[in-house]
């Protein structure tokens, strides 16, 4: 299958860790049909997140919807997501990024469509580290955008990048149409969508890698300077869920 634009635009950002920002990046066939069958956010196959957690509001993020499972999404985009869990299509992003060896997410279990309500939010944290079902390392993250006549003073929610001491915000990223973020995962890529005004639309899926990490399996969430104590208390004790398998 391919499914990638010839004149991919590639932004490569190194600080405070390695991002490609790649817009171009769907041929526009495969987009326009991705965004005909795309679901409403009230339509029924969406997961409605975790508003409330141990009984408490939840204060790390909140107006998150998903579909994970393949069969519960549209058939088309079912197809384009199960290839970019492909042999076929991880080789093809490996060349793309220059990174070797890299291995797909088969499990996919922390993959598929995503939608951020309006004033939803997701506060900053690192990702997973390690893949419960293989014991591989998530290497890269990737976030697939759908966010039609996008406007940033509008519709806000901007990828933040923020340093590893959690001082800075280094980076916006803008959700645009057909833009692919892609970023390399440590204890301390530290990343979120804080502020978003109006319906923001993507499809998210992991790349593996074999290699030493820690053993975290649940995102951490860590607080900005601003943030009250609580945050990263609350983030702290997420991050130690146990899996189920």
């Amino acid at each position: 299958m391919n499914i990638l634009n010839n004149n991919l635009q590639i932004q490569k950002i190194t600080d405070p860790y390695d991002i490609w920002v790649i817009d171009n990046f769907l041929k526009e066939e495969i987009l326009q049909n991705i965004i005909k069958c795309w679901p409403s956010s009230d339509d029924e196959s969406w997961h409605k997140g975790h508003s409330m957690v141990d009984g408490k509001i939840n204060i790390l993020e909140q107006g998150m919807r998903g579909i994970s499972k393949t069969e519960k999404m549209p058939k088309y985009i079912a197809k384009i997501v199960d290839y970019l869990h492909s042999e076929e299509f991880t080789d093809k992003i490996g060349n793309i990024l220059g990174i070797d060896n890299l291995c797909p997410d088969k499990a996919m279990r922390w993959s598929g469509m995503r939608v951020m309500l309006p004033n939803s939010f997701q506060l900053i944290h690192s990702d997973a580290r390690k893949s419960p079902e293989t014991g591989l390392r998530k290497e890269i993250t990737c976030l697939l955008y759908f966010n039609e006549n996008y406007n940033k003073d509008k519709d806000e929610g901007c990828l933040e990048i923020w340093t590893d001491n959690m001082s800075t915000c280094t980076h916006e990223i803008e959700p645009t149409l057909n833009r692919l973020v892609a970023f390399v995962n440590s204890d301390t890529s530290f990343h979120g969508v804080p502020i978003v005004k109006s319906e923001r639309k993507a499809i998210t899926f992991s790349i593996l890698k074999d290699g030493e990490t820690t053993e975290r399996s649940k995102a951490l969430f860590v607080a900005r300077p601003n943030d009250p104590e609580e945050i990263k208390l609350e983030g702290i004790k997420r991050s130690q869920i146990k899996d189920i398998k």
